[in-house]
Formats: structure tokens, sequence, C-alpha cells
């Protein structure tokens, strides 16, 4: 009976135990994993540090369980011998060999498998650990033995530059190794221990090397290219197909001598989880260059900040490139494709918005693309998160403030970011502080010269500060480091006509429009740039066909805007050069009619562009009617266009006798990047009001100011007739000298104009033989 009973007390003993210890364990083990996976978060511990305590305490877990089985073993042996005690000492009679029997039937206690030893075995075995991992962070630290970090270790410096070079592919796949490489590019390029070379920047470097510029960048290649520009380590790697999957494997390897620095690799087990695998790869490589891991798993999952969609991928890669050898149109296309194959790439939506942006095409669209980064800017990495935002507040909704905050806040981060400080620069340009967007520019371009993009941004405010000098440096290192490129020509032709000359402008143009011949979009370029070398030579006949001949590819295009655009323009050659106002309404009127406004995107409706041309030719009311329309317009955008409706009111003013209303309102509107672009009509204005000294000296302002867009901007029409005007301003003022100046000048930008405009040009003529005679 006694042994029976020693049986069940024991075992519910050992389960009282077994439950206590293991319920205490259990959440000491969680409280500790919680702490454990803190400090791998926030102090940037290894990948390995939490599985390795888990594994810890699993281990430890039969330690536990075993001591509380033996402590209640011991509990009931305790127990038993409290039983026999008192039964001995009332004197009852007892045989010699029960007590002995009863003893033995409890299990003595094992002395070194006690809680007390068993919980400080637990802490000196996490002690231990804490110090190999303490060990291996140092290591990394100070870069020792073969974790230790190659930043650490003093093989490249924080910030080093890296190119990459084109991953071997070594599938069926052409198009795979061009995604792959950009896949590892775009992670990469979040590194704040690294900072990846453009790889417009690399084709660049070939042109010099007289390579050519679409070439594989192999890793010998690569390696050469690095060697030139002073760059120690290029990373390059492979793709290989594995049965139904891929090994993917990145290097990095020092420029000079081609050793390996350090070596990753990782698996997929098909091609929807290459992009995944990528990821970790770059990951990898990061951590042992010296990146910590901290900001490593601050980012998003690389398929999260691009695409999961290898296809989606695949076309964005093939934008790029496009980008770069300035196809823009192609570029289009392929960024069309992405969005359509994956409709939160975000990347890509942006990517689209800018470069529709750029060129000046279908703004609406570009709005819309702009708009879709925003909205998906959750899958952006934390650069082009920035970036979105500032495009999107400065070009959708309009809110520029927090525009320069996005792109501040980025350069807080990546002080020397390109695209940042030429966007921060565009809205310094925009406020006419023409020397803080030029320093923005020049910085942009020290770090990246591959952008053809911010030579032209800079070129503007080194010509608006007369700094035609640099001006012609800037333009001189474009052509050598990008010679073909549609920016060469383009810039060229507008450096040349803000300096009035035509001559050389119309070279470079026929020369850009022969080069440009398989462009549909930079043909469209040539022949308004031809029209407006023409206009402001006075040869409208010449002109027209030009204009012609760009608004019927466009109308063959659907792209109704320009068509209206352009007829209003070559409306204006009778409003304003010839004096005929019926004329030039009954052209505007027949182009509404094959294309009403109704059939035009919102965006593109030329409500301003209307305004302006009925005030100018005394249909006051009409213009109202669509500066009503404008104003009904919510979009801020569309209220900045052709100068807004300031310009127009101000025109309205002036025509229905009111010229000091006028004057105000085109004063208000003079705002934005451009400097003379509101002073011709300005200069009208105070004409209108009989101002003469006003009018001289907006004039004067207007034609001495230099603009690189001006030809552009306001000279195709203005030019001649602020010339004449000034010459006969300072006939009646009697200055001689300056009247034969501007009478000359006139003269000299008309002497070939159209015959009906000949007759202006004589009597100019005889203005100068006449004041001559007087000096």
């Amino acid at each position: 009976m006694v042994e029976s009973s020693t049986k069940g007390t024991w075992s519910k003993g050992s389960r009282g135990q077994l439950a206590r210890g293991l319920a205490l364990y259990l959440g000491g083990s969680y409280a500790l994993l919680e702490i454990t996976d803190i400090f791998t978060d926030q102090f940037g511990l290894p990948d390995w540090f939490f599985p390795g305590a888990l594994v810890l305490l699993l281990m430890g877990l039969p330690i536990v369980i075993t001591t509380a089985l033996v402590q209640g073993r011991a509990a009931r042996r305790h127990e038993a011998e409290a039983a026999v005690q008192p039964a001995s000492a009332a004197g009852a009679p007892e045989p010699e060999g029960a007590a002995a029997v009863q003893v033995a039937a409890v299990p003595a206690a094992t002395p070194w498998l006690t809680w007390h030893k068993a919980m400080l075995g637990l802490v000196v075995t996490f002690a231990v650990w804490g110090m190999v991992v303490s060990g291996y962070m140092a290591m990394r630290a100070f870069g020792i033995g073969p974790v230790g970090s190659l930043v650490a270790a003093g093989v490249l410096d924080e910030r080093e530059r890296v190119i990459v070079a084109d991953f071997e592919n070594n599938t069926n796949d052409p198009l795979l190794g061009e995604a792959t490489t950009e896949a590892f590019r775009i992670d990469l390029s979040q590194s704040t221990i690294v900072t990846v070379v453009d790889p417009a920047y690399v084709a660049q470097v070939l042109t010099r090397m007289q390579r050519t510029s679409g070439e594989e960048l192999g890793v010998d290649l690569a390696r050469e290219v690095a060697i030139r520009e002073g760059i120690k380590a290029v990373v390059t790697g492979e793709i290989t197909p594995v049965g139904t999957g891929f090994v993917m494997s990145a290097q990095l390897v020092a420029a000079e001598d081609g050793q390996v620095l350090a070596a990753r690799r990782e698996t997929a087990n098909d091609s929807t989880q290459i992009i995944g695998a990528i990821d970790r790869l770059s990951k990898k490589l990061r951590e042992r260059i010296g990146e910590s891991m901290k900001t490593i798993r601050a980012n998003e999952p690389l398929d999260r900040m691009t695409t999961p969609s290898l296809e989606a991928l695949r076309k964005y890669t093939q934008a790029e490139r496009a980008i770069d050898q300035g196809d823009n149109e192609r570029a289009i296309e392929l960024l069309e494709e992405a969005v359509a194959l994956d409709t939160a790439f975000a990347m890509a939506y942006r990517k689209l918005g800018i470069t529709l942006s750029n060129i000046g095409q279908d703004p609406a669209r570009a709005r819309e693309a702009l708009t879709e980064a925003y909205e998906h800017r959750d899958r952006l990495t934390e650069r082009e998160r920035y970036l979105t935002l500032g495009s999107y507040y400065n070009g959708v909704t309009g809110e520029e403030e927090k525009a320069v905050a996005a792109y501040q806040s980025l350069l807080d981060i990546h002080p020397d970011d390109p695209w940042a400080l030429n966007n921060l620069a565009i809205i310094y340009l925009e406020k006419r502080d023409y020397r803080q967007a030029e320093q923005l520019f020049t910085h942009a371009i020290r770090i990246d010269s591959a952008s053809a993009l911010y030579y032209g941004n800079a070129m503007s405010t080194q010509v608006a500060l007369g700094k035609y000098g640099d001006a012609e440096y800037t333009l001189g290192r474009l052509a050598e480091l990008a010679p073909g490129h549609p920016s060469v020509g383009m810039q060229a032709t507008a450096l040349a006509s803000s300096r009035f000359d035509y001559e050389t402008a119309e070279r470079h143009v026929r020369a850009f429009r022969e080069e440009q011949r398989a462009s549909p979009l930079m043909q469209l370029y040539a022949s308004f740039s031809l029209a407006q070398i023409a206009e402001v030579r006075g040869q409208l006949q010449e002109a027209e066909g030009y204009v012609l001949e760009a608004i019927a590819a466009a109308e063959e295009q659907g792209n109704n805007g320009m068509y209206m655009a352009g007829s209003v323009r070559i409306a204006f050659y009778d409003l304003w050069f010839r004096g005929d106002a019926d004329a030039a309404v009954r052209r505007v009127e027949a182009a509404l009619a094959r294309h009403p406004l109704e059939t035009i995107e919102p965006l593109e409706r030329p409500y301003a562009l209307l305004a302006t041309f009925y005030a100018l030719a005394g249909r006051t009311q009409r213009a109202e009617a669509y500066l009503a329309e404008l104003e009904r317009a919510t979009d801020p955008i569309l209220h900045e266009a052709d100068g807004g409706p300031g310009v127009a009111r101000g025109l309205v003013a002036m025509m229905d006798g009111r010229p000091e209303e006028g004057i105000a309102e085109l004063r208000a509107a003079d705002e934005g990047a451009c400097s003379i672009c509101i002073l011709p009509v300005l200069g009208q204005a105070y004409d209108a009001a009989g101002e003469a000294d006003s009018v001289i000296a907006v004039y004067e302002r207007y034609v001495n100011t230099p603009w690189l867009d001006r030809l552009t901007a306001a000279d195709w029409f203005a030019l001649a007739g602020v010339y004449e005007r000034l010459g006969g301003l300072y006939e009646l003022r009697g200055d001689t000298e300056k009247a034969v100046l501007y009478y000359s000048r006139f003269v000299e930008l008309w002497k070939d104009a159209d015959p009906d405009l000949q007759v202006r040009v004589e009597a100019a003529r005889r203005s100068i033989e006449r004041l001559s005679g007087e000096i």
C-alpha cells in the first residue's frame, strides 16, 4: 500500500514541477527572444543572432524538463521521509527491514541537476553566446579576419564609387541578363556605404574611349573604365540556370588587379523568384562591404520597390537604355508597356511622367503618370520616393514649398544626389535666383556628367547671368561627352539665337534635322525651330510652310492641341505683322471648327493662348469667354500655361481702353524663370498709356537682357517690332545716335523679309539716311 501511494504522489508532484518549470521557461524565453529581436534591429546585429538564440533556448528545453522531473522525485522523497519519521517517533513496533524498504522506494535527487544549476548553465551559455556575437561585431567593425567589413579594413572608403558591370547571362533569354543587372543596380543604389555609378556616365566614358556606348560592359571593360576614372572597384555577376531554377552570384572586384574582394551567391527556384534572390544577393554584398545591417533591413524588399514582374522590369531596363541614348520616343513606348504589365510599377510611372515632361509632350499623360507614381510611392526606394514627391508637388499640384522640402530631405540623406540637385535648381530658376540655380546645376554635372539635361539647364542660368563663355564651355563638354545626342544640336541652336546669330542657329537646326531624321518628335522640334528663325527675320511665307508641316504631323499623331497652337501661330502673322485682324480671326475660327476644344485633352486646351489672341485681335468679349473657361479649370498648372490668365487679362484691359489696369495685370504676371517673356506686351501697354519713357525702359530691358531661349520665348514675334519702335521713340526724343542704332538693327534683321513687309524696311532705311545726315 505504501509503494502504491508513493507512485501516485510522485507523479502528481512531477507534473506540478514540470508545469511550473515550463511556464517559467517559456515565459522567459519569449521575453528573451523579444529582446533579441529588438537588439537585432536597433544595433544591426547579424541575421543569425536571433535564430542562434532560438536554437540555444530549444537546446535548454530538455534540461528544464529533466530538472523538473528530477526535482519532482526529490520532493516526493522528502514527503516520504516526513511520513515515516512520525510513526517511529510514536514508539509503534516496526519490523527491522520495513524502514529500509520505504526509504529505498524514494530515489535520491541528483545533486548536480538542480534548478539553480540549470538556470546558471543557461545564463553562462547565453553569456558565451553574447561574447561570440560581440566578438563578431568587433571583428566586423575593425575589419579583422574574414568577417571584417571592407570599409573598416580600409579596402574601400565610405561612399566609394563602384561600377556595376553587366551580369554574365548563361541562360537562353537574351534580356534576362539586362534585367538582372538593372535590378541589382537598383537595390545596390540604396546603399549608404557605396555610390553606384550611373550607366549613362559609363556610356560617355566608353565614347571617350572610342568604344561603342551600347557595348556589353563585361568585367574587363568595366575595370578599364574604372581605372580611367579613378574608381576602385567593380561589381560583376552571373546568372546560370540549374534545372528549373537559377543560381546568381555577385563579386566585388578590385579594378586595378582584378582581385576578388567579396563574393556571394543566391538561388531562385524559378523565374518568379529571381527578383527576391537578387534582393538577398545585393544585401549580402552590402553587408560584406560594411553597411550596417540596420540600414539594410530598413529597405523594402526589391520586388516592392520595383516590380514583382520580371517582364515589366525588362521593359523598364530597355527604357532606361533608350533615354540614355536620347531616344525618348522608344523609351515612352517601353515604359507604357511596363506599367501595363504592372499597374503599380511606381518607378516606371515616375520615369514616364518625367520623360514626357522633359520633351513637352502629352502633359495630361505626364501628370497622370506622376500621379500614379505618387499614389504608389510606398513601392519606391527612399531616393525615388523623395524625387516622386518633388515632381508631384511641383508638376501636378503646384505646391512649390513642398517640392523644395522633398528635394532637400533627399539631399540631407544623399548630399550629392544629382537629380535632387537638378530639380531643386529648377525651382530656384523659376524664382529667377539664377546664381543659386547655376551652382546646383554645375554641382550636378560634377557628380554625374552623363545627363544631357543638366547641361542645358546650366546653360540657361549661365546665359541669364551673362556668362556666355561658361555657357560655351558647358556646351563644348556636352558635345565631347555625348556626341550625337539631340541636346547638343538643340542647345547649340538656342545659344546662337540668344546672341541674335540666326545664320549659325539655322545651320545647327538643319544639321540637327538631318541627324534626327528617324525621330518624328525631333522633326517636329526642327520644323518649329526653322519657323521661328524665319519669323524673326520677317520671312512669314517660309515660316508658315514649316508650321503647316509640323501641325500636319501633329494632327496625324492625334495631337489636336499642337494643331490648334500652330494654327493660332500662323493666324498671328496676319494679326501682328500684317495688321489684318479679320483674316487672322477667320483662320482661328476654321481651326476651332476642325478641332473643337471639346476634342482636345483638358490639359492641352489653349485657353490662355486663345484669350490672348482674341484680345490682341480686339475681340475682347471672346477673350473674356476663354478667360472664364480658364478660371473654371481647377488645375493650377493649366493656369500657368502660355503666361496664365494675367497676360490675357492685361491685354483685354489695354484693348478696352484701360491701359493702366492692363499694366498692373501684366506686371503681376511677370514671374517665372523667363525674365523677358512679358516685356514686349508690357511695353505695348505702356505705349497705349502714352508713357514713352516707360516704353523705352521696358524695351531696352527686353533687348539687352540675356536669355538662352529668347527666340522661342518672344523674339520670334516681338524683336523686329521692338527695334523699329525704339528707333521711332529715340527719333522723337531727339536721340539720333540711338535712333539710327535701332533702325539699323531692324533693317539688318528684316533685310530679307517678305515683299509685303519691305515697306516697313524701306521706311526705316529712309529714316536712317535722314538721321545720319544730322549726325
